[in-house]
């Protein structure tokens, strides 16, 4: 794979600090810490293609999967790109989970879409959509 660099720009910080709250959260299976990171209108897809509104629904989701198919497991969300758009910044990522054990253990790959916009000070994401990849 060819890998492109370029200058750190300011998008780039706002996402790279905001998807390293997401893998902390991710990490410690802290589902409040995971929502927390969403607005309260946020809109989350996952890998299953599920809608979910808003950031408490957003970690409550997350919770679960923590304590039960996703127990144990780690992930590493790696920037891909970021941009502004307006006030907002569109970033995408790539994740790599780890699953230690139970019917999806091993590892899964996904390319996630977010859009993140300030909110009471701090950025948030307003909208991400998360798609596994196919393994060739």
């Amino acid at each position: 794979m060819t890998v492109t660099t370029h200058p750190v720009t300011a998008a780039d910080v706002v996402a790279r600090e905001m998807l390293a709250r997401l893998e902390d959260a991710w990490n410690r299976a802290d589902g409040a810490a995971f929502g927390a990171a969403f607005t309260d209108d946020a809109s989350f897809v996952n890998v299953r293609g599920e809608l979910h509104v808003g950031a408490a629904a957003i970690g409550g989701g997350h919770a679960g999967i923590f304590a039960t198919i996703y127990a144990g497991s780690t992930n590493r969300m790696e920037l891909v790109e970021a941009r502004y758009a307006g006030d907002a910044v569109v970033a995408t990522s790539r994740h790599t989970l780890e699953v230690p054990a139970g019917p999806l253990a091993g590892t899964h790959r996904a390319t996630s879409t977010s859009v993140l916009a300030p909110q009471d000070g701090e950025w948030r994401f307003v909208a991400s959509h998360n798609t596994l990849v196919a393994e060739r």
